[in-house]
């Protein structure tokens, strides 16, 4: 009974209920603009306010969040610490994954100024934060700076002694898996270390 705005909403009048949606999308483009509906990285989604309430879910779960981007946001910005801070990197083990399949992270931790070392770390948690935040936080609190470049899945197999190291992190992105295996197969001599860039 109203006055149309654009001319699809007289297509949504006349034509079968099956079209109502997809000539409603096309109104709206044209009433907000194709601007309001650009593409956008799938991580810079998460901190979109449009995207407050997105969460993507895996087979095991949600797999993000908006917190949990918040979080790694603040995580991953990092510690820069003046040169002449205390801290002893060689406390920290270089790899420390747990035996099963779960999320890990690479953590870059740098003596301010000085020496740095790449940490493989991989456990329990809901998300990738959770298994990085034990560790930034032990490294910031003796010190030394720490920071997050990236993230994935090892798949730790004792009975075939195999480790595969596969995926991506939503908080912070794809981890250098070529370097996890490296440093990996100094600590497992004896195990089939692998990677794919495939799968989450």
């Amino acid at each position: 009974t109203g006055a149309c705005l654009v001319p699809p909403c007289v297509l949504a009048r006349s034509r079968p209920s099956a079209d109502v949606a997809s000539t409603t999308a096309l109104a709206l483009v044209l009433i907000a603009g194709p601007r309001a509906f650009a593409p956008v990285s799938r991580i810079g989604a998460f901190h979109s306010s449009r995207s407050a309430n997105i969460v993507a879910t895996g087979m095991n779960g949600p797999t993000t969040n908006a917190e949990d981007q918040a979080r790694a946001a603040a995580l991953a910005a990092g510690s820069h610490l003046a040169p002449g801070s205390q801290g002893d990197l060689s406390a920290f083990p270089t790899v420390d994954i747990r035996a099963g399949t779960y999320k890990y992270v690479l953590i870059n931790a740098a003596v301010p100024g000085g020496e740095t070392k790449t940490l493989v770390r991989s456990g329990e948690g809901s998300y990738h934060v959770d298994v990085a935040t034990p560790t930034v936080e032990a490294l910031r609190a003796v010190g030394l700076n720490a920071e997050i470049p990236g993230g994935g899945r090892i798949a730790r197999n004792d009975a075939k002694k195999a480790i595969s190291v596969y995926g991506f992190s939503y908080g912070f992105g794809k981890g250098d898996h070529a370097l996890a295996v490296e440093l990996i197969q100094k600590d497992f001599p004896d195990y089939d270390v692998s990677w794919t860039a495939e799968g989450y």
